[in-house]
């Protein structure tokens, strides 16, 4: 644990690259139907990774997971907890080495502090090591309204510890070199250069300010107890941000920026990709005109338009991708980005001049740096 903070210090920044943090995040894109068309890697990625994990890994994963593709977002914490090098074998050893008990608190999220405040610490190891008074309280206290985590919850708690261990660590192993070992080579550099970019840009911008021009719209307020943010560049989950909370720690893994992924000049600008995506659809201009009012909630939002949480859930991923609003770290308020609302125009004049400007035969012109999208929690 580190040390608890001053009050008129900012937390701690660190960027980290890690495999073993991709691993998990590549299952999360894969198994994640509600937002499968979301993810910018694309549909054709997707289907592949899952043709080459086969239909009996394909139903094992999904068995060990609940059908909650989050199960991976809250392990990372203990992939974080992996001493370095942090790799995927590091990473698998030590999940062989961790107590079966201390994997399913992980995935009750026993280290959140929203979790612990509406469950007493001891209620919630007593539930993990089979006690049936507490799991019976741990059910009844944490967040009994929300019915899906209840019955992720309960099949949590049921399910036989050393059982699920040995299965999880072998469908990740199996995953690991079916599907993600090809595609490494690949991510790694990316995960590399964009770590390097974003220190040498946290050494420019206070914490609030980096975090909000990382994420591309994530709005992160220091609070109290959180003493260190570990930022983890990702490149299958774009557009989407995850965070998790570890005790004093805030892990948040957030999309590459642009640059990071490719150099080539002749392929439009994704800036420019996600706005024309963003304000092709007559309901999110609406939306955009709706927010330039004053922020509101996702729930008040689709109240207004007459539409379902989930689907605007979906629009409000496509503007932040697109760098056009902004919502705070556990928060579903969403404002306009007044600040940042780009030139459409300008943006493709400028890629436009950069095939067919007076400076095209001579060589491509620089690229300006800028970062990456998306959304809180995903």
């Amino acid at each position: 644990m580190s040390p608890t903070r001053r009050p008129d210090t900012p937390p701690v920044v660190t960027i980290e690259v890690s495999l073993a943090y991709e691993l998990l995040e590549s299952l999360v894109t894969a198994f994640d139907t509600g937002e499968s068309d979301t993810y910018e890697i694309g549909p054709d990625w997707i289907a592949q990774a899952r043709e080459r994990a086969g239909d009996e890994l394909l139903s094992r994963i999904n068995a060990i997971s609940q059908g909650d593709s989050d199960t991976f977002i809250h392990l990372i914490g203990l992939a974080y907890d992996t001493p370095a090098p942090r790799d995927i074998p590091s990473f698998l050893a030590h999940l062989r080495q961790t107590d079966a008990d201390e994997i399913r608190l992980h995935l009750v999220q026993f280290y959140s502090r929203d979790i612990r405040r509406a469950t007493p610490p001891a209620v919630i190891r007593a539930a993990v090591g089979g006690d049936a008074e507490a799991k019976a309280e741990f059910l009844r206290t944490s967040h009994p309204d929300w019915e899906p985590w209840t019955d992720y919850l309960r099949a949590i708690l049921e399910t036989d510890g050393e059982a699920f261990k040995v299965e999880l660590i072998d469908v990740l192993e199996q995953w690991a070199n079916r599907v993600f070992k090809p595609e490494s080579l690949t991510i790694l550099p990316i995960l590399e250069r964009d770590a390097e970019a974003k220190r040498d840009l946290v050494r420019d911008l206070p914490v609030d300010q980096f975090v909000t021009t990382a994420t591309n719209g994530v709005e992160f307020a220091p609070r109290p107890g959180v003493d260190q943010v570990v930022m983890i560049p990702s490149f299958v989950n774009r557009p989407l941000v995850s965070y998790l909370e570890v005790g004093e720690i805030l892990l948040i893994l957030y999309p590459v920026a642009d640059e990071s992924i490719s150099a080539d000049t002749d392929t439009p600008p994704l800036r420019l990709v996600r706005l024309s995506k963003a304000l092709g659809d007559e309901k999110r201009l609406r939306i955009l005109r709706a927010l330039a009012d004053g922020e509101k909630t996702l729930m008040e939002l689709a109240d207004t338009f007459g539409v379902a949480k989930t689907t605007m859930h979906h629009h409000m991923i496509v503007l932040r991708s697109a760098g056009l609003i902004s919502v705070g770290v556990g928060s579903k308020c969403y404002r306009l980005r007044h600040e940042t609302v780009p030139d459409v125009g300008a943006l493709l004049s400028g890629y436009l001049g950069a095939a067919t400007g007076p400076s095209a035969a001579s060589g491509p012109p620089a690229r300006t740096r800028r970062s990456s999208t998306s959304s809180a929690a995903r």
